[in-house]
């Protein structure tokens, strides 16, 4: 459930699995494999862990809970309350290749317009914001 880069780009560990050795002397290989946190597109890569292996890039992640206020249908940015008070206005939902939000900023979407309050949490990775979850706020 951890994130690592995956040929360069940020992704989310699905899979992670040592790979059997291909000879008796053969090396250890990894296995890694997930969806880029931006697109949602799979990358998997194979590593070689004996030769010249120098580890797996990770990239800081931090994760917060702000609760919506408003959102812009069209753009998909989004006007998030945090917990100080103050507004937060540079995070939009995730777009498909054709233009439409993905499956989560579609949920976002039709759940702020059906008047739910909602408590999302970002995901700040790599100096941009991703919207990963979407919840009903309590709290109101």
């Amino acid at each position: 459930g951890g994130y690592c880069m995956i040929r360069g780009m940020p992704c989310k560990l699905e899979t992670c699995e040592v790979l059997p050795k291909a000879t008796a002397n053969g090396n250890k290989r990894l296995h890694i494999r997930g969806p880029n946190v931006f697109t949602g597109k799979h990358y998997e890569d194979t590593l070689n862990l004996t030769a010249g292996f120098h580890g797996i890039d990770v990239p800081v992640t931090v994760k917060a809970q702000y609760s919506l206020m408003d959102i812009d249908s069209d753009t998909g940015f989004l006007s998030l309350l945090t917990d100080s008070g103050d507004c937060k206005e540079d995070v939009g939902l995730v777009k498909n290749e054709d233009g439409s939000f993905d499956e989560l900023g579609q949920e976002v979407i039709s759940k702020f317009e059906a008047g739910e309050a909602l408590k999302l949490t970002v995901l700040s990775i790599l100096g941009k914001d991703v919207v990963i979850a979407c919840d009903v706020d309590t709290g109101v």
